[in-house]
């Protein structure tokens, strides 16, 4: 970093900046302006912009637009199904300079260790990777994760460099009902930035759910709701996502050996099954089918590749995604993993599913944080009253 006075001097062009790019034209996205001009760089801080500058280093960018870098806000890098590292190869170069993540998918799967490994993953990456430290795992008890992470898991993390706050608190039945283990960790973090997760909270409970100290929230579904949470104090992340047949959840972590079975419509499967690994946020396997050998199929194959998706029928594997990393992330490159997707979709669409994303919509069927009817390895959970009805 240059010293203050340097920093001053090229921004006026007493001194020669450090670099100079020259020719293109700068976006200002607060005032929505086009100004033409220089870039300034001393170090490794923009000084100038709109004058004209000598520099030491001058890269021509004639004919471009230069925009800042995009933050984004909030993600799960393992829902990428590829490592930090090749998602740093394939989505830096796009413009995106940051990335705030929470790391709770494998945080679910191998605990405290999984928030290690993208807090150390951040040291090696050119994107900036924030990693906010995950305040829910398990999400609620009505599920059965891999791993538990209590306040006194996280003092140890949470002085980390990449480490801003606490990551979205997806109880909030916990938090307005005051639960001990979620006043420690709100107490821990008292003061320092919480993400927040509260899908059609209103009123006197959102209220409490604000004074605890959350200030973002990313959940709001309306514009009613949205400007609700705006009027209470909230900052609302305005998200830009890609997100009657048996279906099965199956607790794969080796804590209890729990089967829950339900029916699910929308899939329009007529024949197999397809099964994932990824099954938000407990991670355990997922299994919709119309046939329950390959139903069996599908989910031992899962346990062969180590974790992933899988689509059988009549016996036969048809298609298939290993993850290895945690059943979440593979260690191929994003071209293949892309491939290996095409493939996985083009043999879902053969047994008749006309979702878009089968895969995803699987995962999200088992995240009980969100409205209204889903199912985890312990029942069928109404998400509204947050209990389990079966």
């Amino acid at each position: 970093m240059s010293n203050l006075e340097t920093r001053i001097a090229q921004g006026r062009g007493d001194e020669t900046a450090d670099t100079v790019l020259r020719g293109g034209v700068v976006w200002d996205l607060v005032t929505d302006t086009m100004i033409p001009g220089d870039v300034a760089i001393c170090g490794d801080t923009i000084v100038g912009i709109g004058a004209a500058y000598e520099g030491k280093r001058t890269v021509d960018v004639t004919d471009l637009t230069l925009v800042p870098g995009f933050i984004d806000t909030h993600l799960h890098i393992e829902s990428s199904l590829v490592t930090p590292f090749e998602f740093d190869r394939c989505v830096t170069p796009l413009g995106v300079t940051t990335a705030i993540c929470d790391p709770h998918e494998i945080a679910n799967v191998i605990g405290p260790d999984g928030i290690r490994y993208f807090q150390e993953a951040s040291r090696h990456t050119l994107m900036d990777i924030r990693v906010q430290l995950s305040s829910c795992v398990p999400s609620t008890e009505m599920e059965t994760a891999g791993a538990r992470i209590e306040a006194g898991d996280l003092v140890a993390l949470m002085n980390h460099p990449s480490a801003i706050g606490l990551a979205e608190f997806m109880n909030y039945p916990g938090v307005i009902l005051r639960d001990p283990a979620a006043m420690d960790k709100l107490r821990l973090f008292e003061g320092r930035h919480i993400d927040g997760h509260c899908p059609q909270l209103s009123g006197c409970d959102l209220n409490a759910y604000v004074a605890a100290g959350i200030r973002t929230e990313h959940e709001a579904t309306t514009a009613i709701e949205a400007l609700e949470k705006l009027q209470k104090g909230l900052r609302v992340l305005i998200r830009e996502g890609s997100v009657s047949k048996d279906l099965h959840a199956l607790q794969r972590h080796g804590k209890n050996g729990n089967i829950a079975t339900g029916f699910v419509r929308g899939f329009g499967l007529r024949a197999g099954a397809i099964a994932s690994t990824v099954c938000h946020d407990h991670h355990n396997i997922a299994c919709v089918g119309v046939d329950y050998a390959d139903m069996a199929l599908a989910a031992n194959r899962l346990s062969a590749i180590e974790g992933g998706f899988v689509v059988a029928c009549d016996g036969k594997v048809l298609a298939e995604l290993a993850l290895p990393v945690a059943g979440l992330m593979s260690i191929a490159p994003f071209e293949e993993v892309r491939a290996d997707l095409q493939d996985l979709r083009a043999a879902a669409i053969s047994l008749g599913v006309t979702l878009k994303e089968p895969f995803l919509q699987l995962a999200f069927l088992a995240l009980p944080v969100i409205p209204a009817l889903k199912i985890t390895d312990r029942g069928m959970v109404d998400v509204k009253r947050f209990e389990l009805i079966g």
